[in-house]
């Protein structure tokens, strides 16, 4: 229900992390990301390791951020619901991350509505994009986040007007790892690029 990385998932965050990093000849510069965020689930927190080493940040959990379907797991002819990790559990994992308070004891996701309603991630994709359009009014923060591919679809359909929209019409693709850049001109979004995957070599790409 919250799988740990692959050995390929391993070695694909730290090529992002050297990546986002990095510049060089033949590379854009320097991304200067000043905040970095990410999902809940334990491969987002994963990823964003390294990442916020070389970057010297501190990650921060946005909850919204997590994975289309939240935490559940088929059992035979059965869906069921998880709460996710605890606070306790992720800190002692990942003690220099902060963490929202509705991250309890408890874990942080509702069991009761098993494999979330597709409504239901849209509308997280919805306050996400509103949020993001929000800070980019008056601010030159350069934001990272760490999702997830089905929820990076939906969150680009959100930013765009895209919404609501009939599932598997259409699809934003993403491989693991991949960067996706979106810019605010005051609160006007601009996509210079989806899905790239400069750092990795094509037998390390996976989606």
């Amino acid at each position: 229900v919250d799988p740990d990385l692959t050995p390929l998932g391993y070695e694909q965050r730290d090529f992002l992390a050297d990546f986002l990093a990095t510049a060089s000849e033949n590379r854009e510069p320097e991304f200067g990301i000043t905040h970095l965020y990410c999902s809940a689930m334990h491969r987002a927190l994963l990823t964003t390791q390294p990442v916020a080493q070389k970057l010297g940040l501190q990650p921060e959990v946005w909850v919204d951020l997590h994975e289309k379907g939240g935490m559940f797991l088929r059992e035979g002819d059965t869906v069921n619901g998880y709460n996710g990790r605890s606070r306790e559990q992720i800190l002692e994992e990942f003690p220099n991350y902060t963490l929202p308070e509705s991250i309890t004891s408890n874990g942080w996701y509702n069991p009761e509505l098993g494999m979330e309603p597709e409504t239901h991630s849209m509308y997280r994709a919805i306050k996400v994009a509103l949020a993001l359009r929000e800070r980019s009014a008056d601010s030159n923060e350069v934001i990272g986040l760490v999702s997830h591919a089905g929820f990076l679809d939906i969150l680009l359909k959100a930013i765009f007007d895209q919404l609501p929209s009939r599932p598997l019409t259409m699809r934003y693709y993403h491989y693991n790892t991949s960067v996706t850049r979106i810019d605010y001109h005051g609160r006007r979004p601009v996509l210079h690029y989806m899905n790239r995957v400069d750092h990795l070599a094509p037998d390390k790409r996976s989606g």
